[in-house]
């Protein structure tokens, strides 16, 4: 038997240098994060000028395709070709791809806007009163927070029943909420 594998020291020396396994699927997360944060829109590309391939090898297609422009909102990521959303952000599985797209965004990010309410038409308002304070509320609907959260500016609350409030954390918070029904406001 060889010296190395007679020895349990070293084995065990090695086990214990082992890296933690890294999930990949965050990173991919955080790269979409940081590509929603420019605004929603479209992108639109000149072909004579830019390129922008997804290869076989780097989606769940398995087909390159030329992204001609690339559509954002809420939280979802569409690339298209010749004018059809063929391939979601989230089926890239190249993370060298996803920072490519996250640059491309970068560098158009001028064609897209971030979503502002409609102050100028009628909206539902709620008024919560603590310890002798008001604080007024704008009541939003479902998509409005959504478009808030993902592509607008604003931090979100929650307005409990009993007119308690409590500012929105996470994206998990914010459907959570949504689905159960709950009053969502943002600060006027």
């Amino acid at each position: 038997m060889p010296e190395f594998l007679d020895n349990r020291n070293g084995r065990s020396t090695f086990a214990e240098k082992m890296k933690e396994k890294r999930n990949f699927k965050d990173i991919t997360r955080h790269i979409k994060k940081e590509c929603l944060s420019f605004g929603y829109g479209t992108i639109q590309f000149d072909k004579d000028k830019e390129d922008l391939w997804v290869d076989d090898y780097e989606n769940a297609l398995s087909a390159s395709l030329h992204v001609d422009a690339i559509k954002i909102d809420f939280d979802s990521i569409m690339l298209c070709e010749d004018n059809r959303n063929v391939l979601a952000f989230d089926h890239v599985y190249s993370i060298d791809r996803q920072i490519q797209i996250y640059e491309t965004i970068y560098d158009h990010q001028d064609q897209l806007h971030y979503y502002e309410l409609d102050w100028d038409n009628y909206f539902k308002a709620l008024r919560v009163t603590e310890e002798n304070k008001s604080y007024y509320w704008r009541v939003l609907t479902p998509d409005e927070a959504r478009h808030i959260w993902y592509n607008g500016k604003g931090d979100l609350f929650v307005v409990y029943d009993d007119g308690t409030e409590g500012m929105i954390d996470d994206e998990d918070q914010l459907s959570d909420y949504i689905r159960r029904g709950f009053t969502i406001g943002i600060s006027l």
